[in-house]
């Protein structure tokens, strides 16, 4: 495995750092004086290429090969002394599944596994979500139930919006539904209107969070958002503090709404019991979750400011450019979405480039070409 040292020290180590998450973590954790190492199965990526990466190295697939990547990842506590270790995303359940097996003194702050499983699963998230009083989408128990269209068809289990199909007919419904017949699904109501996600950080009795509304999503329907704008919703935080005080979830996490702005309907979708895409967002908007989330993790108390600037917008650029070819292959030209997507004015931030920091989001593009080649997929 390779190692990329800038120097020895290592104050946090953060995995999953192949993608614009983990470089806004890198970035937060830096300007704060901390040395951050960036680890990855991919050697050259946004993190790694950055000049505030202190350090970085590869590991095997978590999810392919669990022994190797946590030897891996041991070998390297007891080497740099981290006083933190930072899943960032689903790597975080291999991590605390294997909590026993690091030294006592690291703080790794995720769930247990069995909670980060549990919500991850979008049926059972929107159970629990019902249970603690937060709106949810009418749940059909079968395709026999449906009698209006279009619905949600979804794994229960999968992110970036792989796995969710938006059927229009009874026969495309119970197509998906042979196709998936050994696959656990989740059957919804179809809300018209668009995505809003809800970041939060909580600490037993300490909670904050920001809201921000998709401008442009990378697939059809939803998912991955390109552009964001933060915006003042207080219900939609109310229900996300009420249900993770049901579940007594503590970290980082981001709940997703589907809002319509008709009828100011919204209803839960999914918990992201991680850190979530558009972290840029609350990062620029002055809510720098990062930074709050390694102060509780390592003192147990913040006591800086954490609210976050209504209108702040941020953009993806690589992903605005991966959204455009997507809807070439597909021949759907929405001008005014084409318009979006290739305006830079407007924004307070982007995802993956900084003047300071060039080398960056080449980095992010040669991970992402890599991936193009070898998967022929534009959403690895």
């Amino acid at each position: 495995m390779s190692d990329k040292r800038k120097h020895n020290r290592c104050d946090v180590l953060v995995t999953y750092c192949w993608n614009r998450v983990g470089y806004n973590i890198l970035r937060s954790l830096s300007a704060r004086g901390l040395a951050v190492w960036c680890a990855d199965t991919s050697r050259h990526n946004i993190c790694s290429m950055s000049r505030f990466c202190a350090g970085s190295f590869t590991y095997p697939d978590p999810f392919t090969d669990e022994e190797e990547f946590i030897s891996r990842l041991l070998m390297k506590v007891e080497e740099l002394r981290p006083t933190v270790l930072l899943p960032t995303h689903d790597e975080g359940i291999v991590i605390a599944r294997n909590r026993h097996r690091f030294p006592s003194w690291l703080v790794i702050p995720v769930e247990s596994e069995e909670k980060l499983v549990a919500l991850s699963n979008k049926r059972t998230a929107t159970a629990l979500a019902a249970e603690a009083g937060v709106p949810v989408p009418r749940v059909y128990s079968s395709i026999d139930e449906v009698s209006e269209f279009p619905v949600v068809f979804k794994t229960s289990v999968g992110n970036s919006a792989k796995g969710v199909f938006f059927p229009s007919t009874p026969a495309e419904l119970g197509a998906l539904a042979r196709r998936h017949a050994d696959t656990d699904t989740l059957i919804e109501e179809w809300i018209p209107g668009g995505d809003v996600c809800v970041d939060c950080v909580r600490h037993g009795s300490f909670f904050r969070a920001s809201v921000y509304r998709a401008l442009v999503t990378k697939t059809d329907g939803g998912g991955t958002t390109t552009q964001r704008e933060i915006v003042s919703m207080p219900g939609l935080v109310e229900h996300a503090r009420a249900f993770l005080d049901h579940v007594d979830y503590n970290g980082v996490c981001g709940l997703d709404f589907r809002v319509d702005p008709t009828t100011g309907r919204a209803a839960f979708i999914e918990m992201n019991a991680r850190y979530t895409g558009g972290l840029a967002t609350p990062i620029t908007a002055g809510f720098d979750i990062p930074h709050i989330h390694y102060c509780l993790a390592t003192a147990g108390t913040y006591d800086g400011d954490a609210g976050a600037i209504v209108g702040t917008r941020t953009k993806w650029i690589l992903g605005d450019v991966i959204t455009l070819a997507g809807r070439v292959l597909k021949f759907k030209f929405d001008r005014a979405e084409w318009r979006r997507a290739c305006s830079f004015a407007g924004f307070d931030s982007f995802d993956d480039f900084r003047r300071d920091d060039p080398a960056a989001i080449i980095g992010e593009m040669a991970y992402y070409l890599s991936k193009l080649i070898r998967n022929r997929k534009l959403n690895p």
